[in-house]
C-alpha cells in the first residue's frame, strides 16, 4: 500500500481508464498454476530455518512489514527488488528503511535481498534462481503494487494483475506455499461474489481499484487449487503510530502541508478522516501469517475511529499560524498558489477535485472496524488506535523533522 494519490479534476482526464484493455478478460488463472502436491498439515520449517519471501519491501507499508517480520518472527526474509544488483537492492532496502526509522544493523543478516521483477515472467528471476527461490521460501507475503490513482487500468496490469499471477506460480512450484496478499478497503464487494463489479472506468482510483480487484479474484482461485490464501484489505494507512514516520504522498497530509503553506484552513464542518498507523497494520498481518490455523478469506485492516477535518486543522493550528476560509476561497488560493512554494504544492493542486468532495461533505465516512485484530478485538497490540492529537502530533513532528513541514518555530508569529 501503499502510496495515496488522488485523481487531477475530471477536465483534466481523457479516455477511459482502461485504455483498452479488459479486467473481465484477466481475472481467469493460468491453468498451469497449480501445486504439485496438497498443502502439508503443518510447516515444513519453523523457527529460524523458515523463510518468507517479501514482495514490495521498498514501499511504504512493505518496509513495515518487514521491520514486523525481523522483530516477531525468527524467520529469514527474502526480498524481492527491482535493482540492477544484490548490493543495490541491499541499499534500497536500507535507504527505505533508514527514511521510515526502521534500520537496526542487528538484524540485518536476516534480510537476503533477491532482484527481480513484478512486471516480468517468473518475476523477472532466471531459471536457476527461480528453483532455488521455489525450493527454499515456505511463505510469501506479497505487498508489492505498482501504485497511483491516477493512471488507468493498463498501466498497472503488468505488476499488479500479472506479477500476482507470477507470484502464485511461485506458490505452486516445488511445494505449496501460503500466500499473503494486500488488496484495498476501497473494494468493499464480496470477492467470492462472481456477480461483483470492477469500478467503472472514469471514477477515482478506478485503474488501482480495478488492478486489485482482478488480483484478488486470481489469489482466491489459486486458493480454490489448493494452496492456502489469506486477502487483507487495508484503509487508509498512516504513519508510525509513536514515531509518526510516514509516506509524503499520502492526499490528506498534502492537504495539512497545504493548509500550512498558505496560512489558512477551510471552514468545514462536516467531513472528517480516518486511518490507521501502519505498525498497527503490519503488526496484523504478520500476526494473521504466525497463526498455522485456516483465517477468514477478506480481513479489513481498517481504523472505527475517525477524526472531524476541522479538528484535524485545530491540531495543525497549536503549532502553526493559520486563518479559517470559506472552502471555496481556500481551493481557489491552492489552485492559484500551485506553481509557488518551490512546487510544494503541486502535488496538492493535483488532488483538488478529490478535496473539493472531500470539504463539501462528499466523501465516504470512515469504513467501519470489521476486525483489524485477526486474532479478535482483545489483542490490544494491533487493535485500532484512536485518532487523537498524540497521534496528529507525533505526524507533525516527523513531518517537521523531514523537511515537509517547515519548522513551526519558524513559523509562529511575532
Amino acid at each position: 500500500m501503499i502510496r495515496e494519490e488522488i485523481p487531477a479534476p475530471a477536465s483534466a482526464r481523457t479516455g477511459p481508464a482502461t485504455r483498452g484493455a479488459d479486467p473481465r478478460a484477466d481475472v481467469l488463472l493460468d491453468p498451469d498454476i497449480v501445486p504439485a502436491a496438497p498443502a502439508p498439515s503443518a510447516p515444513r520449517r519453523s523457527g529460524s530455518d523458515r523463510r518468507v519471501l517479501l514482495t514490495g519491501a521498498t514501499g511504504f507499508l512493505g518496509a513495515f512489514l518487514l521491520r514486523e517480520l525481523l522483530d516477531r518472527t525468527d524467520d529469514d526474509v527474502w526480498c524481492l527488488v527491482r535493482a540492477d544488483t544484490p548490493q543495490h537492492a541491499r541499499h534500497r532496502l536500507q535507504e527505505t528503511m533508514r527514511r521510515y526509522l526502521l534500520w537496526d544493523a542487528d538484524t540485518a543478516a536476516r534480510i537476503v535481498p533477491i532482484t527481480g521483477d513484478l512486471t516480468r515472467p517468473r518475476l523477472g528471476l532466471a531459471p536457476r534462481q527461480w528453483s532455488r527461490l521455489a525450493e527454499r521460501v515456505d511463505v510469501i507475503q506479497h505487498s508489492g503494487a505498482r501504485v497511483s490513482h491516477v493512471a488507468g487500468y493498463e498501466p498497472l496490469r503488468d505488476a499488479n494483475v500479472r506479477g500476482t499471477a507470477e507470484v502464485l506460480r511461485l506458490a505452486c512450484a516445488d511445494h505449496v506455499k501460503p500466500v499473503h496478499f494486500v488488496s484495498t478497503a476501497a473494494l468493499s464487494t464480496d470477492p467470492v461474489d462472481p456477480a461483483g463489479q470492477p469500478p467503472p472506468p472514469g471514477t477515482p482510483a478506478a485503474g488501482y481499484v480495478t488492478s486489485k480487484w482482478v488480483a484478488e479474484r486470481l489469489v482466491l482461485q489459486a486458493g480454490e487449487r489448493g494452496v492456502p490464501v489469506a486477502l487483507y484489505r487495508p484503509g487508509r494507512i498512516s504513519g508510525h503510530s509513536i514515531t509518526g514516520a510516514c509516506q509524503l504522498d499520502d492526499a490528506i497530509w498534502n492537504l495539512v502541508r497545504a493548509v500550512v503553506l498558505l496560512g489558512a484552513a477551510p471552514d468545514v464542518t462536516v467531513a472528517q478522516v480516518s486511518f490507521t498507523p501502519v505498525d498497527h497494520v503490519a503488526r496484523a498481518i504478520v500476526r494473521g501469517q504466525a497463526a498455522n490455523r485456516p483465517v477468514a478469506p477478506v480481513r479489513y485492516l481498517v481504523n472505527s475511529s475517525g477524526m472531524p477535518l476541522r479538528e484535524l486543522f485545530g491540531h495543525v493550528a497549536n503549532r502553526f499560524p493559520i486563518d479559517t476560509v470559506p472552502p471555496d476561497v481556500w481551493l481557489t488560493r491552492l489552485w492559484d498558489a500551485r506553481h509557488g512554494y518551490d512546487g510544494a504544492l503541486t502535488r496538492a493542486s493535483l488532488l483538488l477535485a478529490s478535496y473539493r468532495a472531500l470539504l463539501g461533505g462528499a466523501a465516504r465516512p470512515p469504513i467501519g472496524d470489521a476486525g483489524v485484530a485477526p486474532d479478535g478485538a482483545g489483542d490490544a497490540d494491533i487493535a485500532s488506535p484512536p485518532i487523537d492529537g498524540g497521534l496528529i502530533n507525533a505526524h507533525l513532528d516527523y513531518f517537521e523533522s523531514v523537511g515537509f513541514l517547515p519548522s513551526a518555530a519558524t513559523q509562529s508569529p511575532a
